[in-house]
This record gives structure tokens, C-alpha cells and sequence, in this order.
């Protein structure tokens, strides 16, 4: 089960599975322009060079609602590799709601495809690698942060309704290993650039095999 919420909540029940060779397209999941509160008293809706507070998008996909949470803050805070644009043009947590579904499933391999989309009134650009990181629901850490895969990337121009992706990248269950993480509640996006983070209630992805990548921002 996929849900946005503007704070981290308390961890849903759903988390999809999948196994074998089959490979298939999935997409499911919530819009979020969601942001994240810091324990510290700071809102992370706010950008690292901007002000301003975010609201979420109007997709919804269960029963389920949002309720107000506090995350302490991550000391790996802020999106990896590449400048994320300039300064004056880059996508902020406020401008973008995220989505995730899967996607290009097989091999023992499961594939996120998370996006990214500019709900704002202007362009704005995305460059490199976001940081993400799982959550439990009282929004403590669980494993390590995604580890970059693959080239960096250029510059992507997003338009207002336009959008990108990155996909997130682990592996089914003793594909390498029988180890597995904690199921999360929580998914925690920096974009490129930015130290103000948006979170996503899900139970996914399920990292096994100790494999947890993010590609850079790619064009839609």
C-alpha cells in the first residue's frame, strides 16, 4: 500500500512482493509534495535557500489517512552527487510531488521507478542523484542510504505538470543471501541539491541481499 503524507506517519501493512522471472510493469502508488518536520523544530518543507510551505497532491490510493509526525533529522541529509541546477532554477521539495511504482521486474531483481513531478507554475531543473533513505514509522533509519548506480547525468528541465524519474534498485529474497532489512513505513527523498526532504508512506522497497541503488534524475 502507497500513500502521501506531508509528515511521516505511522507505518502501513502493505508491501508489494515480488518473485521470479517474470517480468511485468506495476504502476501504483501516491503524489506527494509532502515534507517531513524535523525534530530539531525545522520545517523540512522549507528549501535550503527558500522559504515556503508545501502542500500535497490531490492523488490518494487507500483508505488510509495522514497524520502529523516528527522525523529526527538524518546525518546524511541532502541529495547526492551532481549540483541539482542552479541555485535559482533547481526543483525544490516544495515545487515536487513524488510517486513510486514498480517496474522492469525479473531475474530476482525489483525495480522501483520513482517520480518526480513539478506542481508549480514555472520550469525548474534536476541534476545527479536524490537521496533516499528508509524510514521505520517513528522515523528513525533503518540500513543505509541508497547507493548511487550508474552515470550522473545532465541537466533535466522539468515544465509545470512535466516530470522525472529515478529508479530505486534491490534484489528479491535469496537472490544474495537470505538477509533482508526491516520492512519500512516510510520513504525519504531528498531531491539533488536540496536539504529539505519530502516522505512517502509505503512499505516499499523491501531491501534484501544487502542491494539498495538509486540512479540519477533521467528525463520522462
Amino acid at each position: 500500500m502507497l500513500e502521501h503524507t506531508q509528515t511521516p506517519p505511522a507505518p502501513s501493512s502493505f508491501a508489494p512482493r515480488l518473485h521470479g522471472t517474470a517480468r511485468g510493469r506495476w504502476r501504483s502508488g501516491v503524489t506527494l509534495a509532502a515534507c517531513t518536520v524535523l525534530a530539531f523544530g525545522a520545517s523540512a518543507c522549507n528549501d535550503d535557500s527558500a522559504g515556503g510551505s508545501g502542500g500535497t497532491t490531490g492523488g490518494t490510493a487507500s483508505a488510509s489517512t495522514s497524520s502529523p509526525h516528527s522525523a529526527p533529522h538524518s546525518a546524511s541529509a541532502g541529495g547526492g552527487g551532481g549540483g541539482g541546477g542552479a541555485a535559482s532554477s533547481r526543483c525544490t521539495s516544495v515545487q515536487l510531488g513524488i510517486h513510486l511504482g514498480m517496474s522492469d521486474v525479473g531475474a530476482g531483481n525489483l525495480r522501483y521507478e520513482l517520480r518526480l513531478t513539478n506542481k508549480g507554475s514555472h520550469n525548474c531543473t534536476l541534476q545527479g542523484y536524490p537521496g533516499v533513505s528508509l524510514l521505520r514509522g517513528d522515523g528513525s533509519t533503518i540500513g543505509r542510504p541508497a547507493t548511487h548506480e550508474g552515470p550522473a547525468g545532465g541537466l533535466v528541465r522539468i515544465a509545470p505538470g512535466g516530470g522525472a524519474h529515478v529508479t530505486l534498485h534491490t534484489l528479491n529474497k535469496g537472490v544474495k543471501g537470505d538477509g533482508c532489512w526491516e520492512e519500512p513505513g516510510l520513504l525519504k527523498v531528498y531531491p539533488p541539491g536540496s536539504k529539505a526532504a519530502m516522505t512517502l508512506r509505503t512499505t516499499s522497497p523491501h531491501v534484501c541481499g544487502d542491494t539498495f541503488t538509486v540512479t540519477s534524475v533521467q528525463g520522462t
